[in-house]
């Protein structure tokens, strides 16, 4: 999925959009308000969302091209390490960004205070995209030993499925 479905729970947990006492805490709430609506998903949706919904994918695109554009014929090196890190100080910025833009766009004035941030949405999308970003053929970590693409596939299922599950419990009512 995306950032804009990660910030979508978020925003369908705001009191001033919908049912103002609607949160979604199941793994089938969250994977209908990922599709931006209140009812739950079907079963299969709700599996598929659970381990999609948090993979920043706009970022990780984003970091793919930079890594692209940075590397000779795709090989690691550890000039990769500065767009590493730019991006992941950037994913909660781009997260925070994406639902402010969708909360103004609702009519309400653009969250600036923290405890109206989705600070679920902006560490899981940041943990998320270093699990990606450990993945790619291209990640700065294969300099390390004892980095193996079979290793980077396992950690980013992993990721994706905990924190899917991890979801339900840091769901949280926002205010406007």
């Amino acid at each position: 999925m995306s950032i804009a479905a990660m910030t979508e729970v978020a925003f369908q947990s705001r009191q001033d959009v919908g049912d103002p006492n609607y949160v979604p805490k199941t793994l089938s709430q969250i994977a209908g308000a990922a599709g931006g609506k209140q009812a739950p998903d079907s079963e299969v949706n709700t599996a598929l969302r659970t381990l999609t919904t948090y993979v920043p994918t706009e970022v990780l695109t984003l970091y793919v091209a930079v890594l692209a554009a940075l590397q000779p014929k795709g090989a690691a090196t550890t000039q990769s390490w500065i767009p590493f890190w730019s991006f992941l100080v950037g994913t909660p910025l781009v997260v925070w960004l994406v639902y402010a833009a969708k909360v103004k766009t609702a009519g309400s004035p653009v969250p600036l205070a923290p405890r109206k941030w989705p600070l679920w949405e902006m560490v899981a999308g940041t943990i998320a995209y270093a699990a990606w970003a450990f993945a790619l053929p291209t990640t700065p970590f294969a300099v390390w030993a004892y980095y193996s693409p079979a290793l980077a596939g396992v950690i980013v299922l992993v990721t994706s499925t905990i924190l899917g599950l991890l979801a339900p419990l840091f769901s949280r009512s926002l205010r406007p």
